[in-house]
């Protein structure tokens, strides 16, 4: 994971030379979620451009390697539920990996398909060699009879990161503390915690080697709120560094 609070201050610091503008809170935990979806949904392009040139295979350079390990980050797996004839995709769902039914793994097949499949008694998959069709944020288990044991490895959404933080009482006002946001390292839980809230943080899900990435992403959206093209250049440039060295 990249800590959030490290990426915060990095584009404190960079956006707010010579008093160019300030990024608040609410402004950079906004912008970060859409940097870390931009970063992970960019993985699949370049794993499909990968899986299409040859490349130099080692043990710490072999660029699928890399990507797979970034990737894993989001695998996950759970057991679904039947309702109204379909078995809905977990929440946190992003891309389906392997359907397996009471542990034999369904092939998929398309609608057109299915339809052959299903005509007649020789094809109708049985049990033993079930078939899933993908019905919106669904799949559909053959033969229609199976009602349970239906279990998906999949990718999840990245949890949406947050900067955390409490503002300082009068007394620590009073101390000499600054009148601004104090960082809150306490642990957010996305599944009981509100987002509306100030406090809690939670941290970028991303691969370590991210963190880079993460911030010039996040400055070239920075300089659009702040209105200070330069700051979008900065990441602009620095971002096509970055992927000339992935190619």
């Amino acid at each position: 994971m990249v800590n959030i609070n490290e990426v915060y201050q990095i584009v404190l610091t960079i956006a707010n030379k010579d008093n160019r503008g300030y990024i608040t809170p609410e402004e950079f935990n906004n912008l970060a979620d859409i940097g870390q979806n931009e970063i992970f949904e960019a993985y699949f392009a370049k794993q499909a451009s990968y899986e299409l040139n040859a490349n130099l295979e080692s043990d710490f350079s072999d660029p699928n390697l890399s990507l797979a390990e970034k990737i894993n980050v989001f695998y996950s797996d759970g057991n679904l539920t039947l309702a109204n004839g379909l078995y809905s995709f977990p929440s946190d769902f992003y891309k389906l990996g392997v359907v397996r039914v009471n542990n034999t793994e369904a092939d998929f097949a398309s609608h057109k398909e299915i339809k052959f499949i299903t005509a007649s008694p020789l094809t109708y998959p049985v049990a033993t060699q079930p078939v899933y069709t993908i019905n919106g944020n669904a799949i559909k288990i053959y033969p229609t009879t199976i009602d349970s044991g239906v279990n998906v490895e999949y990718l999840r959404k990245p949890n949406k990161p947050k900067w955390g933080y409490l503002m300082p009482t009068a007394s620590q006002i009073a101390s000499g503390v600054p009148n601004k946001p104090i960082y809150d390292s306490t642990v957010f839980n996305p599944s009981t915690d509100d987002y509306s809230a100030t406090a809690k943080s939670l941290n970028f899900e991303l691969h370590p080697s991210e963190k880079t990435n993460i911030v010039y992403k996040i400055l070239t959206l920075a300089g659009v709120v702040i209105k200070q093209a330069d700051v979008s250049g900065i990441g602009q440039a620095k971002e096509q560094q970055i992927q000339a060295t992935e190619q």
